[in-house]
């Protein structure tokens, strides 16, 4: 293998992945369109530097980041807040799937004169949505707690369970018969029971256990190796049984959303998540066939925009079926009109089976490809639409005493919960001023839970834990670390990033404090001065000198930002 070559294809894969990433962001269409226009012109079909045999292996690895991505929407969602979206789930997005995929067949029928084992296969494959853009999309524009976010996950996790039913009707509707006696339909719920039992497992009991074990002692490493042995194994063990390997990620990460973990969990997995599903949306683009597609551009032109009609009506008017606003219903429509990645894997089935040709199979997939490159421009619409009706999105349900409320801010996230932080916890819930504390102890922690105080655990430095505690609404960060260095160095940290903050910060010298002050902090202070100055009074006083005199000494000491005492301490240097 020749490394320069490799080395050459790494920089004009990169290069060209940035550059397309940042010019559809400016556009204003976000990133997810950007990764798969830069699949296109680096992909195998463009004579760009990946190999065609490059792109399925790929892709293998890319789909552990929508595996990721499910994770942390579990850790999102705790489990009385996926039984109350029940009806949703199983009632709106059951009657999605049956209901597009009729649609969809019978059109194809009737219009298309397609064989009806045919149209079946297509009107299911057809009726599902990206999990992957459509995750990814809402994320990105921060709309996952909105109500038409909410609608949307049902459906999508709704379809992610019609996968097995879907590929158990292949063979049936090419009327072929696997090899060897079928397995019992009571053995395969066994079994399907069986593993999600297993994870109910891990995921309540055994990984808590393993994770509080590792951040008691401060083993991160362990503790990021423990959390993806158990959620890959997750979407292994389900995978096996033929669930969505998302499904078994969510379970666990659901499992895990009441954890006083979480932050840190979030921290771990998300740029292993975030990397991960660009390479996904990249060999998307890659799977384009931009030769064919140039052939059939006046078909996909007509059959694309249909298809994406047809199932943003059928959403939307099932939405207001189930009591969804009028503004989420549309929002969600547009936002399900594409269709999904596990079509590529139907299709593969079907063809196989000898449901579909090899033409029907090249024109379906890029069906598919084009619907997904659809989807930022069809949000767009969707949101402008919802806009011009005059609703705005609406957020689904409160926040848990778990998290964070929404709602905050103008607040003081406390950083650090010793006896400085509990003192400042203490003053600030004294003065009605909202607040919350962040510890990087687990055991600490867990201690102010019990007695009732909302501390959460995770790291200042991850950016996961900054959104969770808001410091981009905040007013104010009070880091109370006995690590001088440390306090300097995220006081600083925290200015840069969160410039409209005002940091408070402990540090051990008057040089420390100059220091952060020059650089634009102005409450650094150091902490020993007037705990010496307090305690130096109480000895006056003690040893017969009387309190005025006491308190004018302390005073004159104070004054002018303890100008006698820096004024010693530059007479000390100087001796």
């Amino acid at each position: 293998m020749d490394i320069s070559a490799v080395l050459l294809a790494i920089v004009v894969f990169l290069a060209a992945t940035a550059a397309c990433v940042i010019l559809f962001q400016r556009l204003g269409f976000g990133s997810i369109l950007g990764f798969i226009v830069a699949g296109v012109l680096i992909g195998p079909h463009t004579r760009g530097p990946v190999p065609v045999h490059a792109v399925d292996e790929l892709q293998s690895i890319a789909e552990l980041g929508v595996v990721l991505f499910m994770f942390s929407v579990g850790l999102e969602m705790r489990p009385e807040k996926v039984w109350q979206m029940r009806r949703l789930i199983f009632g709106l997005g059951s009657a999605q799937m049956l209901l597009t995929a009729a649609v969809l067949a019978a059109y194809m029928i009737l219009v298309l004169q397609a064989p009806w084992e045919s149209a079946t296969i297509l009107g299911l494959a057809f009726a599902m949505s990206s999990t992957a853009i459509v995750m990814g999309t809402l994320g990105e524009r921060g709309e996952l707690a909105t109500e038409h976010g909410r609608t949307t996950f049902a459906v999508l996790m709704a379809q992610d369970m019609w996968i097995v039913p879907i590929m158990a009707l292949v063979p049936i509707l090419a009327h072929t018969t696997s090899e060897g006696a079928p397995t019992p339909l009571w053995q395969t719920l066994a079994i399907v029971v069986g593993v999600i039992a297993g994870i109910l497992v891990i995921g309540r009991w055994l990984l808590p256990a393993a994770l509080g074990y590792c951040a008691s002692r401060r083993q991160m490493d362990a503790f990021g190796l423990v959390l993806f042995l158990a959620v890959l194994f997750a979407a292994w063990a389900v995978e096996q049984v033929g669930i969505s390997m998302t499904l078994g990620a969510f379970l666990l990460g659901m499992l895990l959303s009441a954890s006083d973990l979480r932050y840190q969990i979030e921290a771990t997995v998300a740029p292993f998540k975030q990397s991960l599903m660009g390479l996904f949306f990249i060999a998307v683009g890659m799977s384009i066939d931009v030769g064919a597609l140039l052939v059939d551009w006046d078909t996909l032109l007509i059959q694309v925009p249909i298809l994406l009609v047809l199932k943003l009506a059928v959403l939307t008017g099932l939405a207001l079926a189930f009591g969804i606003g009028r503004s989420a219903a549309i929002r969600t429509g547009f936002y399900l009109s594409q269709v999904g990645e596990f079509a590529f894997v139907l299709l593969g089935a079907a063809t196989v089976a000898g449901l579909l040709g090899g033409d029907g199979h090249t024109l379906a997939m890029l069906v598919v490809a084009v619907s997904m490159i659809a989807t930022p421009l069809m949000v767009k619409a969707g949101a402008a639409l919802a806009g011009r009706l005059g609703s705005a999105p609406v957020p689904a349900t409160a926040p848990t005493k778990s998290e964070p409320s929404a709602d905050l801010k103008r607040h003081v996230v406390i950083v650090g919960y010793d006896e400085v932080g509990q003192l400042m916890d203490l003053i600030l819930e004294r003065a009605n001023i909202p607040h919350v504390a962040v510890e990087r102890d687990i055991g600490v922690v867990q201690k102010a839970k019990r007695a009732g105080r909302e501390v959460y655990f995770g790291d200042l430095y991850s950016v996961s834990t900054q959104e969770a505690a808001k410091l981009a609404k905040a007013a104010a960060v009070f880091v109370t670390s006995r690590d001088s260095e440390a306090a300097k160095a995220l006081a600083l940290t925290l200015h840069r990033l969160y410039p409209q903050l005002d940091v408070y910060v402990r540090v051990r010298t008057i040089a420390d404090q100059d220091a952060l002050v020059a650089k634009g902090i102005k409450h650094a202070g150091t902490g020993y001065i007037e705990s010496t100055l307090a305690r130096g009074g109480m000895l006056l006083k003690d040893l017969g000198v009387s309190e005025a005199d006491v308190g004018e000494l302390l005073s004159t000491l104070r004054r002018d930002d303890y100008a006698l005492i820096r004024a010693a301490y530059t007479e000390d240097a100087r001796a």
